[in-house]
């Protein structure tokens, strides 16, 4: 479990007069910006994801700071369909779209469309529309809730009469809802079009379906130059008139890896699940929850780290939705150039044109955990297209649901290919012999509908995919690689025949950045844009080959052109300098509005409707859930970043007046240099006390970890020059090394020399220098610069090695180009110095037949051979002729891993992203406990003496304690952490890591922190719990760490309040399974917290949700599995904490997949089941046989083989267990015991039993006690001489047990010469038993009482008893007589007639004999002064007695 630590204080050093320095906000102004995505939620609130150039994403949030007002009354708005129709889609609900429509109520969210939407009375009755003002409307008509008068309106109007409004009134069989108003609106006053040209009219069909919005199909004539400017217009409340946006760094995500070469080229967000796709340009693909920001699925785009002899950029996502929660993406990448591409000169090379492609399937989790959110790899590495990156589009066809790839290919030809996914079963089935005949493709084609994942293939699929053998060996001129090549070995992806429509970009000056395309219409063919940096071309294709045609678009603008999205179908905006929104008309020849007879041809064309300059910008963003919102990222001269959002104003004229409001500006100039100071520019943990930081003013500084967290920068801090070692509470840093480098520090590496011992510290500096301190004083060794870029690795060859040759006892110091300078770490001189190359190196072996040689294989697959000594290059070859040189022996592998020397319980990043990224840590928390939890137990009570081991220890328990808690929730819980537990309000911040990316939260107040998510309140209250534990193994600490930790596990919901996101007991579960037994223990603690928390509803559905994975119900080869086991976890508990709630199906199934378990000797989660059966045997007993599972928990607690030790220590916990079910089910426990002694199946088994009866003796006496008889009974039948074997394998066994019983409990006593035990019952009686023939002789009758106690006369012929509930002592005669001959089975004769005693003694002790059974064990004893006289010891009080 690794916690991320974020200490910002360290992040630079400045005097005091400096101002303080926003980490979070400089590191904005200083990072590239790479990519920039928005949306807005339905609470009303903006959201923006601004990727950088090295790996980082910081995630704003803005508010509104104050409520203006404006008018409340409902205003009709319009959901627009989504971009590819998607039929799930919730935009095309009505239900959706009026939840949406609330949250853009306010004015400044109208559009411009959605004030067209106010059409005046007179347009409905008037034929035309006249260039003259309208008047306003004095209603609104909801069509929704009046269908009726709907018609009636149309069938009134024998002739259309159509007005801009009746243009772009949406259809209402799309799903398009118009909300009423509740009173009367502010007038409206729209732009009016000219008269409609005569001749023009429209069919029955036009008048009673308009197609969309903005519908060209059924408009008039409409030119830009008609719009006539209105009066002005009675003022509206508008937000950004009247209140101010107050923007905040909500989230900071440092991906895995990060670093030059891991840009954040694309992302994409996906409303309905709330899930942002990143893209990397290295092939990272990612998903966040942005619930959380916490990365919940990862993948690769390449399966091999880079190609031969070609580097690729990954930088576009094309999405479709496939289901409620599935997700079709394509990652497309186009060719680069190498790292440090200038340096050899390659810069300037001409790029390829093709692109590689790669498709993943997203499926979104479940809310229970169940199902995790995962990406699924569906293509292989070899899918490329001949054509742009920028120009790829896949398309979803609703009607039939099948899938097209839509690219510009090289020749700029628009090119399209039906696109299918096989099945995965499908795959392992037919393997790869797919398209081998036409008629054998259309039948395996038509078997993929039958459980087929996606929906149903169209039938022109199935007719590509059938046609793909037939022209698998015809080329085409677009593509240079054949159909068969490009569909051989896709994996499961399937594509059909090419389909080239025409010429997409006739000017050679027209360079494409971009495609954006859908489905029209009744999905019978394909508009699109495409779109260079300063010009636009449309285009729309028919089904049928060649049916292309294009269209202009008129765009002006001085900058860039950013994006293009369609709104609908006949509606798009265009994003660069200026916001221009577009509508798309189609008209025949004579420029007439289209017409459905046959045989016409149509023309489409863009008309530019509106245009709002919003300046430049770095970044444009446009939504689907604020599409009459803009968002631009900008960079002001000053260096600082601000966010804005350009809102269409319905009400006035937008082309001549902007509507926008800044949401973010940062505080921090961007520059990077601080006066009189130094910023963080590297970081080495080497140890928990031991942190060294690398600052741009060329010192190493050194600290601890306490002081990390828990120290902030001081105001009066001393000048950089007067930093030094000596001690003070106002001093940052325990060291400075003794010079200053000219250069900046840019990583450091830990090297040691192997002969010595010696540590030091080799760094890079940002002018390509290497630098080498000692570890302990900081002191400058020496200093070179080979390079001309920085150090990146450091690979050390120990002296041991002696096939190394010339490298031996050597550093090499690998730059970012490749280039290795190899350091003699004896005196630290320059030996050789190998060029690099255009690739990365990936391994370094040295060795070969004279060890001077040095291979080096790059990431492209290309491998060089090197002579050391002489410098010489001696030839260059492939990775796999390299390996085969290896493989034949006498080379060795010089890793270029990180060194092993550094902390295993802290760690650095992978990578640099900025100084956010710099100043966090990583602690594994399992490893940091571990650690201190052995030094506070070995240091016992010395907590006060400041040199004791502990006080180390507890300071850095204390620092991460400090960072962990939230203070200001309760003030009492406060005032308990800072004044005993010792902690302190902490300036760093705490974060989520997950497998590939960390997140670094920002938030002003403690609530904050726990109304994030439930998975993030159940990592960071786990580590909270997890450390007090720890903590509280001090035992003057031990009481206030356990009221902080029933705070922080039960009162948080009451403090928190509404907000409040509980603990997700999935993924305590989880940790249960993941982490070591510091953390276990606070994750079950907290688990049993949240069931109990869970309401009947929930807990039933959560078990529900889980119960279809316990392991009964799996395959063998799923039995093991960690979905199985989780299932079983969850299930288990749940039902042992509520089992009324569960069916008895399911306590049946949980019930046997914990005896699955249990008699299961190689299953890894027997240590679970044995925890449930202690939990629940009460009620697993009646579904299974509860006899066998306490027989394999008796074995598994007597099992001392060394192949059966494991990490899960199960003895201790099956002992554990065991004592739990007899206390519990006493009778069925002590009749499984005296039944597996009496008849055990083997004697191994016996043997096991008597261990157990041992060992319960020592630890739980009470439980045996009421069943000693039963017991000692079958103990001694277990000794029977008639089974020899059986009696030797037992004997020593019984002896421990017989010795143990009558060393603990009184009322049993054994005479060794005699071989006679005598067992009281609780009845009175007295059972004498002879081992030697394993027989019972006879029974002693005397007590009406329970007995105390009994005892043997040294010579064994008398048996003193006892009771002291009657007050008396009786002796009886039990030595051998001779009427024992004639009378077996009876007791001796007493000395007078019946069965009285030999003799009756009465005591009394008074209130002394007033004890319980556990007292008697404790209190009385017998013991013999002389061979007739017997002494009873009762507490204090002494009896002598003759016997």
């Amino acid at each position: 479990m690794l916690i991320p630590f974020t200490f910002p204080a360290y992040a630079s050093i400045q005097d005091a007069s400096s101002p303080p320095i926003n980490v979070i906000e400089s590191d904005s102004n200083l990072e590239q910006t790479a990519s920039f995505v928005s949306w807005r939620t339905e609470n009303g609130l903006h959201h923006t994801a601004v990727g950088s150039s090295k790996g980082s994403i910081n995630v704003f949030s803005f508010c509104f700071t104050n409520t203006p007002n404006s008018d409340s009354r409902a205003r009709p708005t319009l959901a627009l369909p989504s971009e590819h129709n998607p039929p799930s889609a919730p935009s095309s609900s009505p239900s959706h779209s009026r939840r949406h429509s609330r949250s853009l109520q306010s004015p400044s969210s109208l559009s411009f469309n959605q004030a067209l939407i106010n059409v005046s009375a007179r347009a409905r009755v008037v034929s035309g529309v006249s260039r003259e003002q309208v008047e306003a409307p004095k209603n609104y008509v909801d069509f929704e809730d009046e269908p009726g008068r709907l018609k009636d309106i149309l069938k009134s109007n024998s002739k259309p009469r159509r007005t801009l409004a009746d243009s772009i009134l949406p259809s209402f069989d799309r799903g398009v809802v118009i909300e009423q108003s509740p009173a009367p609106a502010s007038p409206t006053l729209l732009p009016v079009l000219p008269n409609l040209p005569s001749g023009t009219s429209s069919t029955s069909k036009n008048k009673d379906d308009p197609k969309s919005l903005l519908s060209a199909t059924n408009s008039p004539t409409f030119l830009p130059e008609s719009l006539s400017a209105p009066p002005s217009p009675r003022e509206l409340s508008t937000p950004f008139n009247g209140s101010q946006f107050r923007g905040t760094v909500k989230e900071s995500i440092i991906l895995d890896p990060c670093g030059h070469g891991h840009a954040v080229s694309a992302m994409r967000y996906i409303e309905v699940v709330n899930l942002l796709i990143v893209l990397q340009e290295s092939g990272n693909l990612s998903a966040f929850d942005m619930r959380d920001s916490t990365c919940v699925a990862t993948c690769e785009c390449t399966t091999t780290r880079s190609y031969q002899d070609q580097f690729w950029k990954w930088e576009a996502i094309r999405m479709v939705p496939t289901g409620d929660k599935t997700y079709l993406i394509l990652a497309c990448a186009s060719s680069s150039q190498p790292p440090f591409a200038e340096t050899f000169g390659l810069a300037d090379e001409p790029r390829d044109s093709k692109a590689r492609l790669n498709m993943f399937e997203l499926s979104v989790g479940d809310p229970h955990g169940v199902h995790q959110t995962r990406f699924e790899r569906l293509a292989s590495d070899v899918w490329q297209v001949d054509g742009p990156a920028a120009g790829i589009e896949l398309l979803m066809n609703d009607a039939d649901g099948s899938f097209q790839l839509v690219y510009i290919n090289s020749t700029n030809y628009l090119v399209t290919r039906y696109l299918t996914i096989i099945p995965a079963y499908e795959i392992r089935a037919r393997g790869r012999s797919f398209a081998s005949s036409p008629a054998h493709s259309q039948e395996d084609h038509r078997s993929l509908a039958i459980p087929n994942p996606f929906k149903a293939f169209g039938s022109k699929s199935v007719e590509s995919v059938a046609h793909l053998g037939q022209n698998h060996n015809s080329g085409t001129e677009q593509e240079s690689i054949s159909p068969a090549i490009a569909t051989s070995n896709l994996g499961r992806v399937r594509l059909g025949e090419e389909e080239s429509h025409g010429v997409v970009i006739s000017s050679p000056e027209f360079l494409l950045e971009g495609i954006t395309a859908r489905y029209a219409g009744l999905n019978e063919r394909i508009i699109g844009l495409a779109w260079s940096n300063t010009d636009i071309m449309g285009f729309t294709a028919g089904a049928r080959e060649g049916s292309l045609t294009t269209f202009a678009v008129p765009f002006r603008s001085r900058g860039k052109i950013q994006g293009v999205h369609f709104m609908d179908d006949e509606a798009f905006v265009v994003l660069s300098d200026t916001i221009s929104h577009y509508c798309l008309r189609r008209v025949d020849a004579d420029d007439n509005s289209a017409t459905t007879f046959p045989g016409t041809s149509l023309i489409t064309q863009a008309i530019q409707m509106m245009t709002t300059s919003c300046g430049p910008s770095l970044m444009l963003s446009w939504s689907r859930s604020s599409p009459h919102e803009v968002l631009a990222l900008r960079q002001l001269r000053s260096g600082q970043k601000e966010i804005l959002v350009h809102t269409i104003n319905p009400r006035q004229d937008v082309s001549t007046k902007q509507q926008h409001r800044r949401l973010w500006r940062s505080q921090s100039p961007s520059s990077g240099t601080i006066l009189g100071g130094a910023t963080l520019m590297s970081v080495l943990p080497v140890e928990l006390n031991f942190v060294l930081l690398g600052y741009s003013d060329g010192h190493i500084r050194q600290t601890s970890l306490p002081c990390l967290l828990q120290r902030g920068y001081h105001a009066q801090s001393p000048p950089l020059s007067d930093f030094s070692p000596i001690s003070g509470s106002d001093v940052l840093f325990d060291k400075v090394s003794d010079m200053s480098l000219p250069s900046s520090i840019l990583n450091m590496h830990l090297v040691r020399n192997d002969r010595t011992g010696e540590r030091y510290i080799l760094g890079g500096t940002d002018d390509g220098g290497i630098a080498i301190w000692t570890l302990e004083s900081l002191k400058l060794q020496a200093r070179f610069t080979p390079f001309i870029v920085p150090l990146m690795r450091v690979a050390q060859v120990l002296q041991s090695n002696e096939t190394a040759g010339p490298l031996r006892g050597s550093l090499l110091c690998v730059s970012g180009d490749g280039t290795i300078a190899v350091v003699s770490i004896e005196g630290f001189e320059m030996l050789y110095l190998i060029p690099g190359a255009s690739s990365p190196i990936a391994r370094i072996y040295a060795g070969g037949d004279d060890n001077n040689r040095a291979i080096l294989i790059y990431a492209d697959g290309s491998a060089r051979v090197w002579d050391v000594e002489s410098g010489e290059f001696l030839r260059a070859t492939t990775e796999e002729k390299a390996k085969e040189l290896v493989d034949a022996g006498g080379w060795i592998n010089i890793s270029l891993d990180k060194s092993e020397l550094t902390s295993i319980s802290i760690s650095m990043l992978n990578g640099s992203a900025g100084t956010v990224s710099l100043c966090t840590l990583l602690l594994s928390l399992d490893r940091f406990l571990r650690y201190t939890s052995v030094n506070v137990k070995s240091s016992g009570l010395a907590l006060s003496s400041s040199s004791a081991p502990s006080n180390v220890t507890l300071s850095q328990l204390r620092a991460v304690l400090s960072v962990l808690l939230t203070p200001g929730l309760s003030p009492d819980i406060d005032e308990i952490c800072e004044n005993r537990l010792g902690t302190s309000p902490s300036p760093s911040t705490v974060g989520f890591a997950s497998a590939h990316a960390t997140t670094i939260y920002h938030y002003d107040h403690p609530i904050h922190a726990w109304s994030m998510s439930a998975k993030v309140s159940a990592d960071r209250v786990l580590a909270i719990v997890s450390v007090l534990r720890t903590l509280s193994l001090a035992e003057e600490l031990s009481q206030d760490c356990q009221t902080v930790i029933t705070f922080y596990s039960t009162s948080l919901a009451h403090v928190v309040g509404a907000s409040y996101q509980a603990p997700d007991v999935a993924y305590l579960a989880t940790q249960w399974f993941d982490s070591s037994n510091d953390v276990r223990q606070a994750a079950k603690t907290l688990f049993d917290a949240g069931i109990v928390r869970l309401s009947d509803e929930e807990s039933n559905a959560f078990v529900d949700a889980w119960q279809h994975h316990l392991p009964c119900l799996q395959p063998s080869i799923e039995k093991e599995s960690a979905k199985s086991s989780l299932a079983l976890f969850i299930c288990g508990y749940m039902a042992a904490e509520k089992y009324s709630l569960l069916s008895t199906s399911s306590l049946t199934d949980i019930s046997k997949s914990i005896a699955l378990y249990l008699h299961d000797e190689s299953s890894a989660h027997r240590g679970l089941a044995i925890d449930l059966c202690a939990r629940g045997f009460k009620i697993w007993q009646h579904y299974i046989d509860a006899m066998a599972m306490l027989r394999a928990l008796y074995t598994l607690a007597t099992n001392t083989r060394k192949e059966t030790i494991s990490a899960q220590n199960i003895g201790p916990q099956a002992r554990l267990a065991v004592l739990q079910i007899a206390s519990s089910n006493t009778p069925l426990f002590m009749t499984t015991l005296t039944l597996d002694i009496l008849n055990p199946k083997t004697l191994d088994q016996r043997k096991a039993v008597m261990q157990l009866v041992a060992f319960m003796i020592r630890k739980r006496p009470l439980i045996l006690y009421p069943n000693l008889p039963r017991l000692m009974e079958a103990v001694v039948k277990s000794l029977d001489p008639n089974s020899t074997a059986s009696r030797d394998a037992v004997l020593d066994s019984a002896t421990e047990i017989i010795g143990h019983v009558v060393k603990t409990f009184p009322t049993v006593d054994f005479h060794m010469a005699t071989q006679r035990l005598a067992v009281g019952t609780s009845e009175g009686a007295f059972i004498m038993y002879d081992l030697k023939t394993a027989t019972q002789l006879y029974v002693l009758e005397g007590h009406k009482r329970r007995p105390a106690a009994c005892t043997f006369s040294p010579d064994g012929r008398r048996l003193v008893t006892m009771s002291l509930e009657e007050g008396v002592v009786l002796v009886w005669k039990v030595g051998s007589s001779f009427t024992s001959f004639f009378n077996p089975g009876a007791p001796p004769r007493q000395g007078h007639g019946g069965s009285l005693p030999f003799k009756t003694l009465n005591f009394n002790v008074g209130d002394e004999a007033n004890m319980t059974i556990t007292g008697t064990l404790e209190w009385v004893k017998f013991e013999w002064p002389a061979e007739r006289t017997v002494r009873l010891h009762i507490r204090e009080s002494v009896l002598t007695f003759s016997t």
